[in-house]
């Protein structure tokens, strides 16, 4: 099946996401800045093998690889996109939302991105990832200040370089895996409720 999964990219201006969205589908990195306007989007086909769709299940659910269409929305961080952003989150099967481990008030804004999308999607999975970890030495979020926060909300964490691409493919393979799962999960709701 080569079922296509919406994950959306969230987070502050300047935190890496449309970086973040081209090493993962284009493997390229732009260092210019060039903010996004609105939203853009990105698409790519991957392939999760039968452990990685296994993974984290209390059953084996799956018995052979499956082909995903992934459409990764890059979603602008700018205030002046607060209205128009959450628009753009219908039909997401994933989010992934994105602070600098530079820049504490990225951090702090994190919970705001997280009732954003809550606010629109309430059921979907959400992942926080930790951008520039090539800037670890400039890092100014404290990593337990982090896993705190995303054991308590009972999130993932990844810590990704979108210029080294250090955790990349990590990050988008397991966001889609969620998806994955969170659309079958709903496809099989529906059907259930079908007369």
């Amino acid at each position: 099946m080569n079922q296509l999964q919406k994950i959306i990219c969230v987070g502050s201006a300047f935190v890496g996401k449309t970086s973040l969205a081209r090493r993962f589908t284009l493997n390229t990195f732009i260092h210019s800045y060039i903010p996004t306007l609105g939203v853009s989007w990105l698409t790519k086909t991957i392939t999760l093998t039968e452990e990685q769709l296994n993974e984290n299940l209390t059953k084996k659910l799956y018995s052979e690889p499956e082909t995903l269409r992934l459409s990764l929305w890059d979603t602008g961080g700018q205030e002046m996109f607060t209205y128009l952003r959450p628009k753009y989150y219908a039909g997401a099967t994933c989010a992934v939302i994105i602070f600098d481990i530079t820049n504490q008030n990225s951090f702090d804004d994190v919970e705001i991105w997280v009732n954003e999308v809550i606010g629109k999607c309430p059921d979907i999975p959400i992942v926080i990832c930790g951008n520039k970890f090539d800037l670890v030495d400039a890092r100014s979020v404290d990593k337990d200040a982090i896993l705190d926060y995303v054991r308590l909300r009972r999130f993932d964490y990844v810590e990704t370089s979108a210029l080294s691409s250090h955790n990349v493919d990590k990050l988008f393979y397991h966001a889609s895996r969620l998806s994955h799962q969170f659309s079958n999960e709903h496809m099989k709701f529906r059907e259930e409720y079908i007369i």
